[in-house]
């Protein structure tokens, strides 16, 4: 019994360290720098080199929910829905298309802190190695 207390106080007061992003997290306004990396295949070394930055850009953006539904807004653009469930249940995929033998897809949404989330993703298309490898790393900093 002592034990289950114990647990129920701690996830109450602390969270137990989940780091899980959360409707209710979300809602406020964000600066989100926003960075895409890409890695090429060494054919001498044969191994993918290391990512090298391509794009970045900073961004404006804001998570409301209206009707229950989460809405997400970037500067100048119309509100679109963001489903959190579908990002957290496709966080690894894998399948074949007609261009990439196996096409790999992996995300992650972490909360840092209670002002601060990372969204990471990664993928990789395996077609006679000419494919590069991508990775987006997005970090939002609550504003409001």
């Amino acid at each position: 019994m002592k034990k289950i207390l114990l647990s129920l106080v701690c996830l109450s007061l602390f969270g137990c360290g989940d780091n899980k992003v959360t409707k209710e997290y979300l809602v406020g306004k964000w600066d989100c720098v926003y960075k895409e990396y890409k890695s090429k295949y060494d054919y001498k070394l044969k191994r993918y080199s290391d990512y090298s930055e391509t794009h970045s850009n900073q961004v404006i953006q804001s998570y409301e929910i209206v009707n229950g539904i989460l809405l997400s807004k970037t500067e100048n653009q119309k509100a679109i829905e963001f489903d959190l469930d579908l990002l957290y249940n496709n966080l690894n995929e894998e399948i074949t298309t007609n261009m990439c033998n196996k096409w790999s897809f992996n995300q992650k949404l972490l909360k840092n802190t209670s002002n601060e989330f990372t969204y990471e993703q990664e993928t990789f298309c395996e077609a006679f190695l000419k494919y590069p490898k991508t990775k987006i790393l997005e970090v939002c900093t609550r504003i409001k």
